[in-house]
């Protein structure tokens, strides 16, 4: 678990997208062997997130592929398996269903089935959740299956400075690596600092609290920070922890939290029942049982496909005011 940095003189503003976009970049100028693949990914087509870099690496390492999820990936595992460290990007998540049978019984499992013998250095970036008005198709979430899945290791930064983190790391990582990227943190504006890739990004804490404290990712972070000073007028005073990882689970980060507020909120974007909060819950309630003032509580999205009309869609996902009324009843809880 890392905390949040001091500011430096190496600070500049920028967004989720250009942050990773920095990364690509700055991890490309070092190892000739990173290419890019993915539809209209010259372009930088449709987040930014790889806008201009076809201008300084070229089209042999910036490459446009056909709208086959399930052919680029098994060209992504194929080079991985010859020595280049591929990026695959899928726009949608719920195109990477496409890609999974080469992603899931390749990628993930050739290094056991080998005997260590081949590794897969490959990095996998999709876009998750809502962005208003995508519809059921384009708002789909895959956490909870993709970090359940063994050989993959899943990200999910929060933060300009967790995405720029998570790709530098995954990029000299030598097995497949998802980046699960909220969309709706792609304009999200933030704090980067550039530089050679961390060596831990499990957690961040975002938030010192004592009354309860919300473990969630992604989106969820800004959630709970909002909602935690709504609750900080109240006296109640919210810590945040944003798990950048869930596989591996900052499962010592979970612990320590959860015994020091005693009470936990799981804050996550699909449905409570056999979803990542439900991991958090059990991981939260297994190493503070002992000190637990009330039981682990959990958030999520309501189990449904996710509606066209933007009324509907906030109804589908968790909100602040959701998150602060699940806070105040876990807060009075009584004993």
């Amino acid at each position: 678990m890392t905390r949040v940095s001091a500011p430096t003189v190496q600070e500049v503003q920028t967004t989720f997208a250009e942050a990773l976009c920095a990364a690509h970049e700055d991890a490309m100028r070092l190892d000739p062997s990173i290419v890019l693949l993915g539809q209209d990914i010259r372009a930088g087509f449709p987040f930014g997130a790889t806008k201009g870099l076809v201008d300084e690496f070229g089209p042999d390492r910036v490459i446009n592929t056909p709208i086959s999820e399930a052919a680029t990936m098994g060209c992504g595992v194929g080079a991985a398996l010859a020595g280049i460290r591929p990026v695959v990007e899928v726009d949608f998540s719920g195109f990477l269903l496409l890609g999974l049978d080469q992603l899931v019984n390749n990628g993930a499992k050739l290094r056991y089935m080998s005997g260590d013998q081949v590794s897969i250095p490959l990095v996998v970036r999709v876009g998750q959740g809502p962005l208003g008005s995508f519809a059921a198709q384009h708002s789909q979430t895959q956490h909870a299956y993709l970090a359940a899945v063994p050989g993959l290791t899943v990200l999910a930064p929060a933060t300009v400075q967790a995405a720029y983190d998570a790709l530098r790391w995954a990029l000299v990582h030598d097995d497949p690596v998802v980046v699960l990227e909220d969309m709706r943190l792609y304009r999200q504006q933030g704090t980067l600092v550039r530089g050679l890739a961390p060596d831990d990004i499990t957690s961040t804490l975002h938030r010192e609290g004592t009354s309860l404290s919300v473990v969630t990712y992604g989106h969820g972070v800004i959630l709970a920070l909002q909602a935690a000073k709504v609750l900080a007028a109240e006296g109640i005073e919210v810590e945040v922890l944003g798990l950048n990882s869930l596989a591996p689970l900052d499962v010592a980060g979970i612990a320590s939290t959860a015994r020091h507020t005693r009470r936990v909120l799981c804050l996550a974007d699909d449905p409570p029942l056999f979803g990542v909060a439900a991991t958090i819950a059990m991981v939260a309630g297994t190493e503070a049982h002992d000190v637990l003032r009330a039981p682990v509580l959990s958030l999520g999205s309501r189990p449904v496909p996710t509606p066209y009309a933007p009324d509907l869609e906030r109804l589908v996902f968790p909100t602040v005011e959701g998150v602060v009324e699940a806070a105040r009843r876990l807060h009075g809880w009584e004993e």
